[in-house]
């Protein structure tokens, strides 16, 4: 499996992981190969085949109590992978490869928020297995998770 940033030949298959595994993020400009300036866009492809995708800044900040340094920090948007492979390293692959790029960037910290409804658990259990971290916010039910560079 490689990991690589994403090209605009790309967007056609980023939309359709989205729409069929995450009907309610939006699919912004993906079906056209385009997306917003400053988004970093990873994608995991084995055989030509487009099996993950991960979206975030480089330039975000952590507002929230339990931030452990000033900013910029990394903030991951999103992560998505084809149920065909998960359990088998795509999804840490996507986040191990952003904070990699992020502390290339010199970004000492990525954070991102779990998505709440079922199975929130699972993800928080992965997100954790990812090297992920929940901050201390007391006022949450499902905090905010950070990982260092």
């Amino acid at each position: 499996m490689q990991i690589r940033p994403a090209v605009p030949s790309d967007g056609p298959a980023i939309a359709d992981l989205l729409i069929r595994q995450a009907p309610h993020m939006e699919v912004k400009g993906y079906p056209h190969g385009r997306w917003p300036e400053g988004i970093m866009v990873l994608v995991a492809v084995e055989e030509d085949h487009l099996v993950g995708w991960v979206e975030g800044v480089l330039d975000g900040a952590y507002t929230g109590p339990g931030s452990p340094t000033p900013p910029p920090h990394g903030y991951v948007l999103g992560v998505v992978v084809d149920p065909a492979w998960r359990r088998m390293g795509a999804g840490r692959a996507l986040l191990d490869s952003f904070v990699s790029v992020a502390s290339d960037e010199a970004v000492r910290w990525v954070f991102l928020f779990p998505e709440e409804g079922e199975d929130v658990a699972g993800r928080v259990a992965f997100l954790r297995a990812a090297g992920f971290e929940p901050v201390d916010d007391p006022t949450e039910t499902t905090p905010a998770m950070g990982r260092w560079t």
